[in-house]
């Protein structure tokens, strides 16, 4: 691949060395940009950038304070060690299923998903996932 990016550099008149470059990976970049941002949102305390991110909605759309304190109670720390509770042990993964299962809760019967780390955004898929089975309590 680098040698044809090579070529048609070479083509425009700009000079590329196949064998003395490396290209970054995007997606790595991408996960590195959303862990720095990820420990910033989840650091003890509202940091700046939480307090920024509230005051970019003067509207009132968000309730700063509201918001604020959540952030202050790591929502992500605390949704790694729901996942992890109940995933790490068979008995705690087959009873939640059968709280899924039982009809007492409206919520699809889903697994809850692990955050990884080499994937920006599994973040993601862990939090939605718990906010779809949140009604399931146990």
């Amino acid at each position: 691949m680098l040698e044809e990016l090579q070529h048609l550099l070479r083509e425009r008149g700009i000079t590329f060395d196949a064998r003395d470059r490396r290209i970054r990976c995007f997606p790595h970049i991408i996960n590195i940009c959303v862990q720095h941002i990820l420990d910033a949102f989840s650091a003890a305390g509202p940091s700046d950038l939480a307090k920024a991110f509230v005051h970019a909605f003067p509207d009132g759309g968000v309730d700063s304070e509201e918001y604020l304190k959540a952030l202050g109670r790591n929502p992500i720390a605390r949704g790694r060690q729901i996942v992890k509770a109940v995933r790490s042990s068979c008995l705690r993964r087959e009873r939640f299923m059968e709280l899924t299962k039982s009809g007492l809760f409206e919520v699809p019967e889903y697994q809850l998903l692990r955050d990884v780390r080499t994937r920006w955004d599994s973040v993601y898929y862990m939090i939605n996932r718990l906010r779809v089975m949140r009604p399931v309590r146990f």
